[in-house]
């Protein structure tokens, strides 16, 4: 959450889960994990695929409940293969490769993709960066990363085993990206974190998208308290650092973000996000501003050493359509549960009611839309690391 990998230590927190990279290696004591475990490199992933089944639609839906966004279809979602070598706190350096193939792949796919183009598989490398870290200026010194990084705005990610529920909220559908980028994340005390980069572009595979750069400023802190907490202030600005849907770009487009982070209990947390992007001179707009609203609250709380209970809330404005397909306001309301009977495996059913203050809801090969939406869903991953 501090701009390092979306598999950072700080995120363990707030996820209740055990990560892939946390497993006993599969290949157990031999040569390969011990040469790895010297040189501080491992190899990890994962399978994750689900079912989905939407009310008044099958097939492709609109505004669908992604990462499934095919109704009433089994869809392997992603299969998900790691490999890193990890900094130390004196001058070191690593590096982080991310391949993997499914339907995430088709929905998210760069600008410069590559292997498949259809709707329901496609191939991508979601990372790959290099890492430095130099034990400069500040007690806890300086992380360098450069390449092609999940950009670090939004409460949810990309990456499966470290997100609560299996459905995605509109922020992440909106708002998320990754890029080619070059960040620097400060330590510069121990309540305090400072990211600085700039980045080419939203899913951008070291080309830029735009005629420039855009940047990305972020805050973090997390008070030194008996209950574990962070705030987070972001702000990523650029001639086209997220995406926007046809003819919407403006000139300078903006994202403001503000995160809070509780640990309430140690069985209970919550995390709170409002944001907001802006889009002056939109020409879709007749040159005024396109602006769109988010506010979302995420809670988990854990049953015992197997089950946890996850619910979210979101309400999401885009009066001008610069970022969904249709304009006006939505909502949404997921309540699911993890079931972890295995540390290697996960199944998360959940059920979903989105809103919307307009006809916004249906199939893609449909002319007819609705007001409400009824989806119920299933997540099945297993997770491990290789050496």
């Amino acid at each position: 959450m501090t701009g390092r990998d979306d598999s950072g230590a700080d995120r363990k927190t707030y996820t209740l889960g055990r990560y892939p990279e946390d497993q006993k290696p599969l290949l157990g004591r031999v040569a390969l994990s011990d040469w790895g475990q010297k040189h501080r490199v491992r190899s990890f992933g994962w399978l994750d695929g689900g079912f989905t089944s939407v009310s008044n639609a099958s097939g492709l839906v609109v505004e669908a409940p992604i990462p499934n966004r095919f109704s009433n279809q089994f869809m392997l979602d992603a299969a998900w293969l790691v490999l890193e070598r990890s900094t130390t706190k004196r001058l070191s350096w690593g590096f982080r490769t991310d391949f993997y193939a499914g339907s995430d792949a088709a929905l998210l796919r760069s600008q410069n993709n590559f292997g498949p183009t259809g709707p329901r598989w496609g191939t991508e490398f979601r990372q790959a960066y290099i890492k430095l870290h130099t034990p400069i200026l500040f007690r806890e010194g300086i992380d360098w990363t450069a390449g092609k990084i999940n950009i670090p705005t939004g409460v949810e990610t990309t990456l499966s085993p470290y997100n609560q529920l299996y459905s995605r909220g509109y922020f992440w559908t909106h708002d998320g990206s990754s890029g080619t980028a070059l960040f620097a994340t400060a330590h510069t005390n121990p309540q305090t974190d400072i990211v600085l980069g700039t980045t080419m572009g939203y899913n951008t595979s070291f080309i830029l998208r735009g005629r420039a750069p855009s940047y990305l400023a972020k805050l973090i802190y997390h008070p030194t308290t008996e209950r574990k907490q962070q705030y987070l202030l972001t702000v990523y600005t650029g001639p086209k650092p997220l995406a926007a849907a046809s003819n919407h770009v403006g000139t300078w487009q903006t994202l403001a973000e503000l995160q809070a982070r509780e640990v309430w209990t140690p069985r209970f947390n919550q995390a709170f996000e409002v944001g907001y992007f802006s889009d002056p001179h939109d020409p879709a707009n007749r040159g005024h501003n396109s602006g769109s609203q988010d506010v979302f609250v995420i809670s988990s709380y854990e049953l015992n050493r197997i089950a946890a209970l996850q619910t979210r809330l979101e309400w999401f404005a885009d009066p001008h359509g610069a970022r969904a397909a249709v304009p006006g306001s939505y909502g949404e309301a997921t309540a699911g549960i993890t079931l972890r009977p295995k540390p290697w495996f996960e199944f998360r059913p959940e059920i979903r009611g989105d809103f919307s203050g307009q006809h916004s809801f249906g199939a893609a090969d449909s002319p007819i839309r609705h007001r409400n939406e009824l989806s119920a869903g299933f997540e099945l991953l297993l997770k491990g690391r290789i050496f």
